[in-house]
């Protein structure tokens, strides 16, 4: 993370000065998070993801350092072909693998509650599904990262979270999650 950070700062052009006062503290405290001396809150990665104008960071920051992130993020890809173009061209790839595995998936659980309905070949079945539409999630994931060069995502993720709100899919008086069954 610490190379990550210094790298997005040395992009920008900024010393270690500058970005420690947008932060509002020392250099020499900044300086002991760009090291790694000092371990990053939320907050902090927030911010210098805005300053240095690198939301990388951020998605690095919950893939590395939250717990919850390490279980549920993907990794970030960067041994691939990151280019918009292939990026996209890799997700009408993936989407047509999913439109099948949807298919396959719906045909499972259908007039199922749960895994004790389910045979093991079924489950078996179904991780596998379940593998190919998490492909898509991961390209549109990678997608994000990469719209930054265009467009504000975070601006953008808002946008459409406000849009979801207003078309009534989400309703904030009720709790964010019931579990069906």
């Amino acid at each position: 993370m610490q190379e990550l950070i210094k790298g997005a700062r040395e992009r920008a052009g900024l010393t270690q000065d500058p970005v420690a006062r947008a932060l509002h503290m020392s250099t020499s405290n900044y300086r002991r998070y760009e090291n790694g001396e000092l371990p990053l809150s939320t907050e902090i990665v927030v911010k210098l993801s805005k300053i240095l104008n690198c939301p990388t960071l951020t998605m690095v920051w919950c893939r590395k350092g939250c717990d919850i992130g390490r279980l549920y993020c993907f990794d970030i890809l960067n041994n691939v072909d990151l280019s918009p173009t292939a990026i996209l061209s890799k997700y009408r790839q993936e989407e047509r693998e999913a439109h099948a595995a949807l298919d396959e998936m719906l045909n499972i659980v259908l007039n199922k509650k749960g895994v004790a309905d389910c045979t093991d070949q079924e489950l078996a079945r179904l991780w596998d599904a379940a593998q190919e539409m998490l492909d898509v999630e991961h390209v549109i994931k990678t997608l994000k990262l990469r719209l930054w060069d265009f467009l504000n995502v975070g601006d953008l993720v808002q946008e459409h979270n406000r849009k979801c709100e207003q078309r009534g899919y989400v309703d904030t008086k009720k709790p964010d999650l019931v579990l069906a069954g």
